[in-house]
């Protein structure tokens, strides 16, 4: 388990970093083939994905999906993480990519509904 404490978390995060941990995922879904178009989630540690992250894009053969990488931050944005992914998931199109700061995530709508306006998802107008 990470740590509970913040700051040792970053600091765990840090090392795994540094190390290219593959962490084990406690959970795995059967198969991705039914979905084209995956929303990959995360937050960003250390200017790119968790390594758990990392671990499930190495497990799961995601050629020909598109993926659609979003994440919180407080400052570094997308980091690395969309050219990571672009390296992990060769044979899949990835687009650019949604980045909230964490501080801002409750007041993120009108940006999440602009982003999904642009990949096609929706036809929702900002509230503003």
């Amino acid at each position: 388990m990470p740590p509970e404490d913040y700051s040792k978390a970053t600091e765990a995060a840090k090392e795994d970093l540094r190390i290219n941990a593959r962490p084990k995922l406690s959970r795995h879904l059967a198969t991705l083939d039914p979905y084209d178009r995956i929303f990959l989630g995360y937050p960003t540690w250390w200017g790119t994905m968790p390594m758990p992250v990392f671990t499930f894009l190495e497990e799961y053969d995601l050629a020909g999906k598109t993926i659609a990488p979003f994440c919180t931050h407080e400052g570094s944005g997308l980091g690395g993480s969309v050219a990571d992914i672009k390296n992990l998931c060769p044979k899949s199109v990835v687009h650019d990519g949604l980045a909230v700061r964490g501080r801002a995530v409750y007041e993120a709508a009108d940006q999440v509904s602009l982003w999904l306006r642009e990949l096609g998802m929706t036809k929702l107008k900002p509230s503003g």
